[in-house]
């Protein structure tokens, strides 16, 4: 029995399954089977492949054509195994007639979506499998050239971006030529400029100055205070300082994209930090995983930068609490009846509400007409948990009427942008050789070894925690901001002025005891 072997990658989530397509064929009744747990949309392969057989002239023998997908415990789903299931068959029909070395079709993974009249479509998931397949020592890629725009960045591969299945059937059985792409290709200077922009918001400077911290750091960010302080605007103006994506990150973020089909010719890879805002509309299952294929969301599109919640109380209780575990841990998991899988979520997460349901708790120009337990009723709705889980709490009161018209307002932008990047290089190079990516993500077991305190903040630190009866996790969270600050103070030692900026970041005087 001679039987012909295809490889190609299945997905979990960001783990990689090698997948070999075995074929072969018998003289019982006519037809094609798939076996080895496919799902449906790879069970309806059978007719778009005799569909496409019929295309380029070749119909199928009255024998019965059997497609194993192994190995047999890995759930097959989706229609990227449409090509190499077809170049399958393929080979075992016409294997007096190849004339490719069998050396390529060893080492080569295969990926394609067949149409009804034998075209090669674009499939979702394809940077990361390629990623994967690099990884795993592959070099020569058959794929859909709609995807090409994704995948030529990929260094030290070989991509044969296929149009039809005609060009396959041509270039293995008469020996003609196909396009050959080499990957690597280099990305080019990205146009950085954002919409909003610091310099837009007049004043507000320890807003900024409190911001630019966050950003330094990746600290988890609260704003709170009245309406028209900005501070949607100031959550949307942190773009504008943010450090760039270097390649590695590119790629990383590409991945998640590419999975939910959100790359394209016009945006082949995610260059900018991406900002993602949540409607408080949004239910918890859009905000973690995008249905039965265990495709990422909003949680992890956010990767790498901000997770924006206007209007924080707002959202049903539920959505809220989803957020706790990624704040803790970066990664979410997502456990389903089809599978368990996690995805990157090292986001920051920056929110904003108002201090009560009538917005004026406090404010300094209205009064407010809510009583004692609708204010309380109405902060409640943010978990003590999850404010743990928040590194910055700042109070933005309202700019007068006359800062608001003062034309001769300037604010220099880039200055920040440079300090923030310097600042942000120093948490590099005290990180290298390690996993950590910033001071917010210090663990708790080497809070000593990166994190020296002064004498004299060690004092302020022991005082604040008996007086304000701080949780171990909440100490941690002011330590890690306090080291930021000293970076942006250009300081290796955490002095007590770094510390009581930290402890006043965490000032929760809005919220009733």
């Amino acid at each position: 029995m001679v039987v012909s072997k295809i490889k190609s990658f299945s997905m979990m989530g960001l783990e990689w399954n090698e997948i070999v397509v075995e074929v072969y064929t018998n003289k019982s009744l006519p037809g094609i089977d798939i076996i080895w747990l496919p799902d449906a949309s790879v069970k309806e392969a059978k007719e778009r492949i005799r569909a496409t057989f019929k295309q380029i002239g070749c119909d199928l023998p009255p024998r019965r054509i059997v497609l194993n997908l192994a190995p047999s415990d890995i759930k097959k789903m989706g229609s990227s195994f449409d090509l190499p299931m077809a170049v399958g068959i393929l080979l075992l029909l016409h294997q007096d007639k190849v004339v490719v070395s069998q050396k390529l079709i060893e080492q080569s993974l295969f990926f394609g979506e067949l149409g009804l009249d034998g075209k090669v479509k674009r499939v979702n998931w394809l940077l990361p499998s390629v990623i994967a397949g690099v990884k795993n020592w592959y070099k020569s890629f058959f794929v859909p050239r709609e995807n090409l725009y994704e995948l030529e960045y990929v260094e030290w591969i070989s991509l044969y971006p296929v149009d039809d299945f005609s060009q396959i059937f041509t270039f293995f059985c008469k020996g003609e030529w196909l396009e050959v792409v080499m990957g690597g290709k280099k990305v080019l200077e990205f146009d950085h400029h954002y919409g909003e922009d610091f310099s837009q918001v007049k004043w507000h400077l320890v807003a900024k100055r409190a911001l630019s911290i966050a950003a330094t750091g990746l600290h988890n960010v609260l704003m709170i205070w009245s309406p028209w302080t900005w501070k949607t605007m100031l959550s949307k103006a942190m773009h504008s300082i943010l450090p760039p994506l270097d390649f590695s990150e590119i790629l990383e973020v590409s991945q998640i994209y590419s999975i939910v089909g959100k790359l394209s010719a016009e945006c082949p890879l995610i260059s900018r930090r991406p900002m993602r805002q949540i409607h408080h509309t949004a239910s918890k299952v859009s905000i973690v995983w995008g249905g039965k294929a265990l495709t990422p969301w909003e949680i992890s599109l956010a990767h790498r930068w901000i997770l924006f919640f206007d209007e924080l109380p707002e959202f049903p209780r539920e959505v809220l609490e989803v957020l706790r575990q990624p704040l803790e841990d970066k990664v979410m998991s997502i456990s389903r009846v089809t599978g368990t899988v996690q995805y990157p979520a090292e986001f920051l997460f920056v929110a904003s509400m108002n201090p009560c349901k009538c917005w004026f708790y406090k404010d300094l120009q209205k009064n407010c007409i809510c009583s004692h337990r609708e204010i309380k009723n109405y902060q409640s709705k943010i978990s003590g948990p999850l404010l743990d889980r928040i590194d910055m709490i700042l109070e933005i009161p309202r700019e007068s009427m006359e800062v608001l018209m003062d034309k001769n307002h300037y604010f220099d932008t880039q200055a920040l942008q440079e300090a923030v990047n310097c600042a942000w290089q120093t948490q590099k190079k005290r990180f290298e050789g390690t996993a950590i990516s910033s001071n917010a993500h210090i663990p708790a077991v080497l809070i000593d070894k990166f994190i020296e305190l002064d004498e004299k903040a060690e004092q302020l630190l022991f005082q604040s925690t008996k007086a304000f009866t701080l949780s171990p996790r909440l100490v941690h969270r002011i330590l890690r901001l306090s080291r930021t600050i000293a970076d942006m103070d250009n300081q290796k030692k955490v002095w007590q002025v770094h510390l009581s900026e930290a402890l006043h970041y965490r000032s929760k005087s809005l919220f009733l005891d």
